[in-house]
């Protein structure tokens, strides 16, 4: 009984230690913003006022891209959103700052753009290849 006990207490620290140790440090590094992404149609071109930012996919003399991963990064470096697009627009919630964006298409082609979210509009950035 004495030996069961030691091996229960055992596994629980092993498993507050683990739970810590894949835990974000603040509630704010664990929420990624919210994402929406859309396609070009009527019925989806509805403005969406409330998230600051809308990414554009597109081929520059084509059609728009949909399934393009998404990486944006804050000033200081830290990747704030991993996603993909399942459509060529994607709306983000984002905190007023400045940001860089990195685009991959499924071919694997990549690219990118500086942006800045203010408090005012919507940012729009357009990133074809």
């Amino acid at each position: 009984m004495n030996t069961l006990r030691r091996v229960s207490w055992l596994v629980a620290v092993a498993i507050a230690l683990l739970a810590l140790l894949g835990a974000p440090r603040s509630a704010a590094a664990a929420a990624a913003p919210e994402t929406l992404s859309t396609g070009v149609s009527a019925a989806e071109r509805v403005p969406r006022k409330d998230y600051s930012l809308l990414l554009m996919f597109a081929e520059a003399k084509g059609p728009y891209l949909a399934n393009v991963a998404v990486e944006i990064k804050d000033e200081a470096g830290k990747v704030v959103l991993t996603t993909t697009s399942e459509g060529p627009w994607l709306f983000v919630k984002l905190p007023a700052g400045t940001y860089k964006v990195l685009a991959t298409r499924t071919s694997g082609e990549r690219t990118g753009a500086t942006f800045t979210v203010g408090l005012e509009r919507q940012q729009l950035v357009r990133l074809t290849w």
